[in-house]
């Protein structure tokens, strides 16, 4: 059914027929960098969308300069059937990969705490750097490495999206956006079968700056994945200031034998 439009026009009134189209938001790209200014940032939240047996759920806070993400502070806890009652014969591995881990990330240097890492740390030594670094630790496997909050990010998405109101919906391969990406570079440490797509719906505010961003993986062998993640972004503007952990808690190298699952190399840009 068509709707009925009221319309006045000097002093009468015409009736007009037809759908009203959805109302544009403001420029999401121009809001983000709107938002570019240091000591400011965004909170966000993760969990794991669909069926599956391991979830991640992850927040945190992402600190702005005037070009982009200047630091990052998250936490994630993943949960695996089994794995908080797990016995500790393995020194601690399975019962430390449910254990929450704390990821700080100032410049291009990651203080990990916690997690699947924590175990090998050595004795009065809470945080493992590394230099360059990744945006989160072990856990990063079972979340998302695609963040609307890094301006390169949110323009390869707009690029590639067909809007329907404040909702934008697209998809593009992995390895096209990590060529755009240093967030997804600095973030996805395993590797993905060759011609895996991303895909995503981003909802923005009206004010164009994004609300939630679920995403999901695809290939042309398995099809698109049953779970996904989603991110909701809120309390953009407000002050975030994310600083290295003390030099005394920080270790380089992990104790040999201890057990513990180990960080892969460096990433690489």
């Amino acid at each position: 059914m068509k709707h009925v439009i009221l319309c006045i026009v000097a002093g009468g009134v015409v009736l007009a027929t037809g759908t009203p189209a959805l109302a544009a938001p403001k420029d999401p790209l121009a809001a983000l960098r709107a938002q570019l200014s240091p000591g400011r940032g965004v909170t966000l939240k993760q969990k794991t969308v669909g069926k599956s047996p391991s979830t991640l759920a992850r927040s945190g806070r992402v600190q702005f300069d005037r070009r982009g993400i200047a630091a990052s502070d998250l936490t994630g806890k993943l949960s695996v059937p089994g794995g908080d009652g797990a016995e500790q014969d393995d020194g601690g591995q399975a019962a430390a990969i449910t254990k929450p881990e704390r990821t700080l990330r100032v410049g291009r240097t990651s203080y990990v705490k916690g997690g699947p890492i924590g175990p090998a740390l050595p004795k009065g030594k809470s945080w493992f750097k590394q230099s360059p670094g990744w945006t989160c630790g072990m856990t990063a496997m079972y979340g998302d490495f695609v963040n609307a909050a890094e301006p390169s990010t949110l323009k390869a998405l707009l690029a590639r999206s067909a809007r329907k109101g404040t909702t934008y919906t697209g998809s593009m391969s992995v390895e096209d956006l990590r060529r755009v990406s240093a967030w997804t570079r600095d973030t996805l440490w395993w590797q993905l079968a060759a011609g895996v797509k991303v895909h995503w719906t981003l909802v923005v505010s009206p004010s164009g700056l994004p609300r939630t961003l679920t995403t999901k993986l695809a290939s042309a062998k398995v099809g698109m994945s049953a779970t996904g993640m989603k991110t909701t972004y809120s309390g953009w503007g407000a002050r975030v200031s994310i600083k290295a952990p003390p030099r005394s808690a920080v270790t380089t190298k992990l104790d040999p034998e201890k057990g513990g699952l180990r960080l892969p190399p460096a990433p690489k840009r």
